[in-house]
């Protein structure tokens, strides 16, 4: 099949809006089995959609019984056999159908798992569509079931030809998220050929994202699939839908959290000439990839659905619009500015007794009759669910503490709003204190720039694209982060987490005047630092990432404690080297550490892996030009003739039997990370059994289990710290315990895969021989 560059000739095109995955009572795992179809026709209606689809797991069930439920109806109404209910619902039903095209459709489990959603027209007749779901390999007696997971179903992109070829429309369902096709791939270590065959189908109509402008790696961002990178060529439409299970949005009491979402809660936009499946399919069958746009949802609002399904956290706090809780609210504004600003919302759950319009004035006056010194306000008044919401947001702008009018401090502690103990107190004072001093190091001349690392200057965002000016021994503009590399892509990640307060730079700082340290860390054996200055005013103005300590200046080296004695070769500067996230901060070394050396070697290493001949030093690079370290013995003797640079496609299938290593049997694997608006989570697969875990939540983890252990490192491991492993060609260790180990294996597409807590008593073949290597071990 071709994609045809028609223009659409319909002069009085407008922007649609579509929510293509929705499930009714005939899906096994709805959430609602009591609402009707008039239910849905009508919560779509109140989100203003003009298309929908019905598409339960692997049936037109749900589809079928709304069609037999308005054709019996018509037949009394016409018949003039109807009770006055009927009539009144008959008529509501024609009323939202005038609104509102309904598609029917199906959502298909593949053969390993991959969610496809499958569009037809509505004159399609439903045997027809049944006929189709006998060829995806869906039993006859499964057909009416609704079942979520079906074995012996055809693989992704055999349904992908299936469905099109009867006319459907083909969208890759939820591809960044738990059985979508781009994250099962990654799941399995799948090659990069499947990847592009289940994303770049000519077959395929669409990828659906879920939390569509959330922050994504790579492959599971719908920027990726522009058309501008290799073996991704064909620019793809990226749509949303809700994967409704029920009418409305879960309540923050909801269990059934993975039911999340409502009819219409995500929907995307199309420019279409009328809402019809024919002018739908045309566009799609188009590359006018412009008529096709997710709306940005305002972040206020999933600041609220967090709080409401997570609770509280230090710097977002949930509160009721009722005259108690509002002749206290103060507390919660003393708490917030003592903790470096928070947001407070109120009237979230409903309960409100005092109307919004008073309560910003009412804030006003107690704040500052009760709080010394008054932090500055920010009040919105907000519509969250046809509701006012009140949203204060806190922002100090004096040293704290701030002291409340009966004496106490307020602080936040354990997600809850306190009365400080004397340690906090203590904290707090230190932190002013710092915050207020001033160096000798810095005493008001011109800041001295590092001489290595890099600086973010500024950002902005073209086409839905950050982009940044980065700083290094030159300037550079005009910064991607999927194409910034090394320190760059280091740099940008970090300032994307401080613009987006993923983290809190203010817990983690030493400052020294106007100098700070953010974090030191290793970089093979080289001593790297995260610097910071800040203004006379107090404010942040330079942050450097990853300064060598040859590119240090005077001022900074004193406040680091580094010793011009020590050699250092500035002709090693290796800052465009790859780099991971670094370690918390840890201060100078003081007179009576600076003889253990020990501290600050790499306890990392690397030796060749041999089979046969044929030996492998390492895997680097990006998806884009992997490359491979290789080397072959001579016949004769034990010298070898070394192989650098290697690029995959000249790589024979006995080299890949050399790369290619099966997992230990012992240990867990993180598989998978999803971020949500309503937090984080983690899927795991058994290395004994090989299961795959249904999503943890961060919050559900328990403190010393291995899943927590695991979720915990997965986030600091990634990407891996190379002087941190001790390599042996593409699998190696890293923190052995005594009885158990940490195993890290890089796969043929540079794919790293971490296995925790691995029993060393368990291990065998290639993993037990790596233990063997050093003689510490």
């Amino acid at each position: 099949m071709t994609f045809s560059d028609e223009q659409l000739s319909a002069p009085s095109e407008r922007w649609m809006r579509l929510d293509l995955h929705i499930h009714t009572p005939a899906s096994e795992d709805y959430a609602e089995p009591e609402v009707s179809y008039l239910d849905i026709l009508r919560a779509a209606a109140a989100h203003q959609l003009d298309i929908i689809a019905f598409t339960d797991h692997n049936t037109i069930r749900g589809y079928e019984q709304f069609r037999d439920e308005l054709a019996l109806l018509e037949r009394f109404v016409q018949a003039d056999r109807c009770t006055p209910e009927e009539r009144e619902r008959y008529g509501e039903y024609q009323q939202l159908l005038a609104q509102l095209t309904v598609l029917p459709g199906f959502e298909f489990t593949s053969h390993y798992g991959s969610h496809i959603l499958a569009l037809f027209a509505p004159t399609t007749p439903l045997s027809v569509l049944e006929a189709v779901l006998l060829q995806l390999g869906i039993p006859a007696q499964e057909l009416k079931a609704g079942s979520c997971s079906i074995s012996n179903t055809k693989h992704v992109t055999e349904a992908y030809e299936i469905i099109n070829r009867a006319g459907g429309i083909v969208i890759a369902a939820h591809v960044n998220a738990h059985s979508g096709v781009v994250s099962e791939s990654i799941r399995f270590g799948n090659s990069g050929q499947s990847r592009v065959a289940a994303t770049q189908s000519p077959y395929l109509h669409a990828l659906e994202f879920v939390h569509f402008y959330a922050s994504h790696e790579s492959y599971l961002s719908p920027t990726f699939y522009n058309g501008q990178h290799t073996y991704y060529e064909r620019p793809m439409f990226c749509i949303q839908g809700s994967d409704a299970h029920r009418i409305n949005r879960a309540a923050a009491d909801d269990q059934e959290s993975k039911k999340l979402y409502g009819v219409g809660d995500r929907y995307f936009e199309a420019l279409l000439s009328e809402a019809s499946f024919d002018a739908l399919k045309t566009l799609l069958n188009s590359k006018q990839i412009d008529k096709v746009r997710v709306p940005r949802r305002d972040q206020k609002q999933w600041e609220i659905d967090n709080v409401r399904l997570n609770g509280d956290s230090r710097h977002l706090i949930a509160r009721p619009a009722t005259e108690e809780y509002l002749a206290q609210v103060w507390h919660d504004v003393a708490a917030l500015a003592n903790a470096d600003g928070g947001v407070i919302l109120i009237g979230t759950d409903g309960e409100q007794t005092v109307s919004a319009s008073s309560i910003s004035e009412q804030i006003k006056q107690l704040v500052a009759q009760n709080l010394d010194p008054q932090p500055n306000l920010s009040l919105e008044l907000m519509q969250y669910q046809e509701r006012d919401v009140v949203r204060v947001e806190v922002k100090p702008d004096e040293l704290p503490p701030y002291v409340a009018s009966n004496g106490a401090v307020y602080v936040r502690r354990d997600d809850q709003t306190q009365v400080a103990n004397r340690e906090e107190l203590l904290q707090l004072a230190r932190r002013a204190l710092v915050r207020s001093m001033m160096s000798p190091l810095d005493n008001g001349e011109d800041l001295e720039l590092p001489r290595s690392g890099v600086e973010i200057v500024s950002e902005q965002k073209r086409n839905s694209v950050w982009t940044y000016e980065v700083r290094d021994l030159r300037t550079t503009t005009g910064v991607e982060r999927d194409r910034a590399q090394g320190l760059w892509a280091y740099a940008i990640s970090r300032h994307e987490e401080l613009r987006d307060a993923k983290i809190d730079l203010n817990e983690d700082v030493r400052w020294y005047g106007r100098l700070g340290v953010w974090r030191t860390f290793q970089q093979g054996n080289r001593t790297k630092y995260d610097l910071i200055h800040r203004d006379a005013s107090g404010v942040i103005d330079h942050i450097f990432y990853g300064v060598s300590e040859w590119g240090l200046g005077e001022g900074w080296r004193a406040l680091l404690g580094i010793n011009d004695s020590f050699a250092v070769d500035a002709n090693d500067n290796d800052d465009h080297a790859p780099i991971s996230a670094p370690r918390s901060f840890s201060p100078p070394i003081d007179d009576a550490e600076a003889d253990n050396e020990d501290n600050w070697l790499p306890w990392g290493d690397r030796k060749y892996r041999w089979k046969g001949r044929g030996g492998l030093w390492r895997i680097y690079g990006n998806d884009e030009k992997m490359r491979f370290d290789l080397a072959m013995k001579n016949k004769e003797d034990e010298d070898f003739q070394t192989f650098n640079d290697v690029t995959r496609a000249k790589l024979t299938e006995a080299w890949l039997n050399l790369i290619r290593v099966k997992p230990p049997t012992t240990g867990i694997e993180v598989v998978a990370m999803e971020e949500s608006d309503f937090g984080r989570s983690f899927r795991f697969r058994n290395l004994r059994s090989g299961e795959v875990s249904d999503p943890w939540r961060d919050l559900d983890l328990e403190q010393g289990t291995v899943r927590e252990y695991a979720a915990r490192m997965f986030l600091e491991d990634l990407p891996i710290d190379e002087a941190s492993v001790r390599w042996w060609g593409n699998i190696g260790y890293m923190r052995p315990m005594r009885s158990q180990v940490d195993l890290v294996y890089r796969d043929e597409d540079g794919v790293d895969h971490i296995y925790y807590a691995a029993r060393r008593e368990e291990l065998e073949n290639e993993w037990r021989e790596l233990l063997e290597l050093w003689d510490d071990e």
